[in-house]
């Protein structure tokens, strides 16, 4: 309160930006054992079911029927860290772009399906070359710094989409009347 409650009110923001610096550690254990789930289902359904490709899942392990490939999806492949990250951005662009508080909730809480989009198509691109090139395919998928860029892509396209819907919502364009 020193410079004011004005400077207070305007320097809340960029305080509150600090939550995201906190190291999680084990405290998201309750987070990214479910987050595995979710997406280790999620590539099962999609790939039978849309690809074609049988995946077997046990768990967090997806696996080939005939023993091509196999992959244990480890809590730092849960999504946790795409999480934040989407989350971060849509906080960020829902506090700079909207005035209304149920605006930039909904855009915060779009964070989560997007980014689990996110981590549906990077675990879907590792089965996809494992399954064309077997195991090693896969692990160069997994491995390589390009691919591991994927799940930011539908995330931050989702993102934008949904802020760009709700900007028009919330100024129509008029049509002028002769």
């Amino acid at each position: 309160l020193a410079w004011g409650r004005e400077w207070l009110r305007k320097s809340v923001f960029p305080f509150f930006l600090f939550v995201f610096c906190i190291p999680l550690g084990g405290q998201a254990d309750y987070i990214t054992f479910p987050l595995r789930l979710l997406v280790c289902q999620l590539v099962e359904v999609v790939a039978h079911f849309v690809l074609g490709i049988d995946v077997i899942r046990m768990g967090t392990q997806l696996f080939d029927p005939l023993g091509a490939y196999q992959y244990d999806v480890a809590p730092a492949c849960s999504g946790i860290r795409s999480l934040i990250a989407i989350f971060l951005l849509a906080t960020i662009y829902g506090f700079i772009t909207f005035r209304s508080p149920w605006k930039r909730l909904l855009l915060m809480a779009s964070a989560f399906p997007l980014a689990v989009l996110g981590n549906l198509a990077r675990m879907l691109f590792i089965i996809i070359a494992a399954e064309i090139g077997g195991q090693k395919w896969g692990n160069y998928v997994h491995g390589s710094s390009i691919f591991s860029l994927v799940p930011y892509i539908p995330a931050i396209i989702g993102l934008l989409v949904i802020g760009r819907w709700m900007e028009k919502r919330q100024n129509p364009v008029k049509k002028e009347q002769p």
